[in-house]
C-alpha cells in the first residue's frame, strides 16, 4: 500500500470502524447498540455452470428447477437495498448470490443503486459471461468488490471440478478486464480470487496467491470444501481433502505468505478451524458427524449475528444455521424492524453459544486486526 493513499483508505473505512465498535460495544456490555456490517442477500436463480461440488452440478428434475427457479424477484432486490440502507447506512456491504449473479439483467442497476446510498455492492461470478463492457459497466456503477471462483490456473484441474469449455481461460481473462478496466476508470474496486480447496487442487490456491495476491486491491480466499448430503458420493470421495498432513503443509505455507505481505483473506483462527475440519471429516458417508466437530473452547464466541444479516429466498436470518428472525415475502416489517424485535434477541443468543466450525468465507469469525488488515490492502 502507499503512504499517499492511506488517509483516502482511512476516510473509506471510518463508516465500517464505527460498525466494528458497535459490534464490540455490544457483544462486550448490556447495551445492543450494534447494526449490520456485512448483509448477504441469496436467492435461487439460474446459473450458466455445472461445478461439479455444487447444487448447480449435481441437482436434477425438481431440485434443479428449484435452485434455478428466481426465489427472489428484481423489485424485492430494490427494496431490500433500500431497507438495507434505513437499517445500517453507509459503510454497509451487500454481498450477492443468487445463482450466476451475471446472468441477471439488472445486475449493474442494483450496483448503481447501492453505490447511490453509499452502500458497498459485491458478488462472486464464475467470469465466463464476462467480457470487457460489462467489467466497463460494473465499475462504472460503482461496484465495491467482485469475487472471481478459481479452483486451479491448470485448466486440466480446473475444468474438472467446474467443467466449461475453456472456462479457465475465461475466468483468467475476466480478472483481467476487470483489472484493467479498473486502471482505465480510476477506480477503487477489489478483486477477490475465491479458491475451494479439495484433495485435487492442494497446492492450486499458492500458486494463484503467488500470481495475483500482491496486487494493489486484490486479495486471495481459501475455503475447504465440504459436502452436504445431497451429494453423490462419489464426488464427496473425489473432492474431500484425505491428505491432511499436506494440507497442513499447504496452510502453513499460506501462514507464511501472510506474513510476507499477500493479501490472504482468512484469519489464523480460519487457518486452524480449516485443519481442525479436515481431521474430522473423514468419514465422507454422512454430514452428521460434522456437527459435532467444535471450534476449540479457547476460540472466542461468535458475533456473527452481531454485524451480519442474511436474506435467503426472503427469509431473513442472523445465521443461516439458525431460525429465521422474519419473512419479507409475507410481512411488511422492514429490515430494522426485524433486526431488532424479541425474536432477534432470542437468535442472536442462540448463535452467540454456537461452537460449530464455519469455515465458508461468509461465515468464519475475522478478528478487527485482520478486517482492518484486509481493508487497508483492498480499499
Amino acid at each position: 500500500m502507499k503512504l499517499a493513499e492511506l488517509p483516502r483508505k482511512v476516510l473509506r473505512g471510518m463508516p465500517y470502524l464505527e460498525k466494528e465498535i458497535k459490534a464490540i460495544v455490544s457483544d462486550n456490555t448490556p447495551f445492543f447498540v450494534a447494526v449490520p456490517r456485512s448483509i448477504h442477500i441469496w436467492r435461487s436463480a439460474p446459473c450458466n455452470a455445472k461445478c461439479i461440488m455444487c447444487e448447480y452440478g449435481y441437482s436434477t428434475g425438481d431440485a434443479y428447477k428449484k435452485i434455478s427457479t428466481i426465489s427472489f424477484s428484481d423489485e424485492q432486490m430494490m427494496r431490500a437495498i433500500e431497507e438495507v440502507h434505513e437499517l445500517s447506512g453507509r459503510g454497509t456491504l451487500i454481498s450477492f448470490i443468487g445463482g450466476e449473479p451475471t446472468l441477471a439483467p439488472r445486475i449493474v442497476d442494483w450496483v448503481r443503486k447501492a453505490s447511490s446510498l453509499g452502500l458497498d455492492f459485491r458478488f462472486t461470478t464464475n467470469g465466463y459471461k464476462m467480457d470487457r463492457k460489462m467489467a466497463a459497466n460494473l465499475i462504472d456503477a460503482g461496484v465495491f468488490n467482485i469475487g472471481v471462483s478459481l479452483e486451479s490456473m491448470d485448466a486440466k484441474v480446473n475444468e474438472f471440478i467446474r467443467p466449461f469449455p475453456l472456462g479457465t481461460e475465461k475466468t483468467i481473462k475476466a480478472i483481467e478486464y476487470l483489472l484493467e478496466e479498473r486502471d482505465r476508470q480510476k477506480k477503487h474496486v477489489s478483486i477477490n480470487i475465491k479458491t475451494v480447496i479439495t484433495e485435487l487442487n492442494l497446492d492450486a490456491f499458492i500458486e494463484i496467491v503467488e500470481r495475483w495476491g500482491k496486487l494493489d486491491g486484490v486479495m486471495c480466499t481459501p475455503q475447504l470444501f465440504e459436502y452436504f448430503d445431497e451429494m453423490p458420493l462419489s464426488t464427496r470421495d473425489t473432492l474431500a481433502v484425505k491428505n491432511v498432513t499436506k494440507l497442513k503443509k499447504v496452510i502453513d505455507r499460506i501462514a507464511k505468505m501472510k506474513s510476507e505481505g499477500y493479501a490472504i483473506h482468512i484469519s489464523d483462527q480460519g487457518l486452524r478451524e480449516m485443519l481442525r475440519l479436515a481431521e474430522g471429516i473423514q468419514d465422507r458417508s454422512t454430514t452428521a458427524n460434522r456437527e459435532k466437530i467444535e471450534m476449540d473452547p479457547s476460540e472466542p464466541m461468535c458475533n456473527i449475528a452481531t454485524d451480519n444479516l442474511f436474506i435467503q429466498h426472503g427469509l431473513v436470518k442472523l445465521c443461516p444455521h439458525h431460525a429465521p428472525i422474519g419473512n419479507m415475502h409475507t410481512e411488511k416489517r422492514t429490515l430494522k424492524q426485524m433486526w431488532n424485535d424479541e425474536m432477534a434477541l432470542k437468535v442472536r443468543a442462540a448463535t452467540r453459544a454456537c461452537r460449530r466450525i464455519c469455515t465458508s468465507s461468509c461465515l468464519r469469525r475475522s478478528p478487527l486486526k485482520h478486517k482492518v488488515s484486509m481493508f487497508l490492502k483492498i480499499a
